[in-house]
């Protein structure tokens, strides 16, 4: 790899557009006419624009579905809690209401007595507890009632609450699905521009068949020493397997298809177990999740020499020397972005030309053919 300048094109095809709406990237798609083989050197700024833009829609939206996710759990998690409480209410109202049922009956067999007050006094041994007496009885009955009430009012806020909950979790059972449809739209579009891409990688592959001269700079890397793309002369001819990247599942399909995909390339290497940590990032960026994997192995052979600490794909820091990253998580997620942002959602020539510009030949054939294998 071995480029340090990035030319306009790049710069501004990789400028979010913040603009664009999903409905106005459908209009783009429709008014853009198909790129024929003979025209297309590289992927044009017109479709990295789209890309960008398609990729910027699919990360809002899923966010907001996470967003409307994390919110409906939490919801959730009060509801069972609100229903606990309920539960918890009714499994209590028997006993009070025994509690009463059985005040009451005392209370009704003294005063069915043909002169209850006399008995009481009879009964009792000093004027103290007498009163003592009455005012338990009272107490007692006024306490199993009020223990009712009490019960039977927080039933009623709870049930209110439960009525509420139950609304707010309609709603944001709507907005979930909002988000869902607005995901699954904007995934539509970048499978679009991804497609196209694709075509216009192939298509400048085509053009560039008998070209062998290298191109000129040093690339990012600044002369790895560590790559293996050191052959010059070569031809770019090897393909990338198209239409293997399905960008409309969900990033958790996404995720369980090409992390284990990634992890048996990786397997034995100290990327080993990073498969799904690649294909986020791949998904997030909207990246062919086996062209980092892909560098990594013939920059470093797949982070067994790195040019410094964690840096597997000979990437040069700006004021010279190599770029070091403080994990595999950090430096993985930083270079697919990277991609994105310079060259682009997956190989192509003129990608290979900025990469390594001395022998971008034999590096884009390394590149393609690992591709190939995960």
């Amino acid at each position: 790899m071995r480029d340090s300048k990035r030319s306009i094109i790049s710069v501004v095809a990789s400028r979010p557009a913040r603009a664009l709406t999903c409905a106005a990237l459908a209009v783009a798609f429709a008014a853009t006419p198909v790129l024929s083989p003979v025209s297309a050197y590289a992927v044009s700024a017109e479709t990295q624009s789209q890309l960008s833009s398609a990729t910027e829609q699919v990360e809002a939206s899923a966010k907001a579905y996470d967003d409307a996710v994390a919110k409906l759990n939490e919801l959730q998690a009060k509801i069972d809690e609100n229903t606990a409480n309920i539960a918890d209410i009714e499994a209590q109202l028997p006993e009070a209401q025994q509690r009463a049922s059985e005040a009451l009956k005392e209370l009704y067999k003294f005063q069915k007595g043909s002169n209850p007050l006399a008995g009481l006094v009879l009964n009792s041994e000093s004027l103290s507890d007498f009163i003592t007496t009455c005012v338990y009885m009272n107490q007692i009955q006024s306490s199993s009632n009020e223990a009712i009430e009490n019960l039977n009012t927080m039933q009623q806020d709870l049930e209110q609450q439960k009525v509420e909950l139950d609304q707010a979790k309609a709603q944001l059972e709507q907005e979930k699905q909002n988000a869902a449809d607005a995901l699954a739209q904007a995934q539509e579009l970048r499978s679009q521009a991804q497609a196209k891409a694709e075509a216009e990688a192939a298509a400048e592959l085509a053009a560039l068949a008998e070209d062998t001269a290298p191109a000129e700079g040093e690339g990012v890397s600044g002369g790895n020493p560590n790559s293996t793309a050191t052959t010059t002369g070569e031809t770019a001819n090897v393909t990338v397997g198209a239409g293997g990247v399905d960008w409309n599942i969900s990033r958790d399909d996404f995720v369980a298809t090409w992390g284990p995909r990634i992890d048996a390339y990786l397997a034995g290497s100290p990327l080993a177990g990073y498969g799904n940590t690649f294909a986020s990032a791949a998904w997030q960026y909207g990246v062919d999740p086996r062209w980092s994997p892909a560098i990594a192995c013939i920059e470093s052979t797949k982070g067994a020499h790195c040019a410094n600490s964690f840096n597997a794909w000979g990437m040069s820091a700006s004021g010279g020397g190599w770029r070091a990253f403080g994990s595999w998580e950090e430096a993985i997620n930083e270079h697919v972005s990277y991609l994105q942002r310079v060259y682009g959602s997956t190989l192509t020539p003129a990608a290979a030309q900025k990469y390594c510009p001395p022998t971008w030949q034999d590096w884009y054939n390394k590149v393609a053919s690992q591709m190939n294998l995960i």
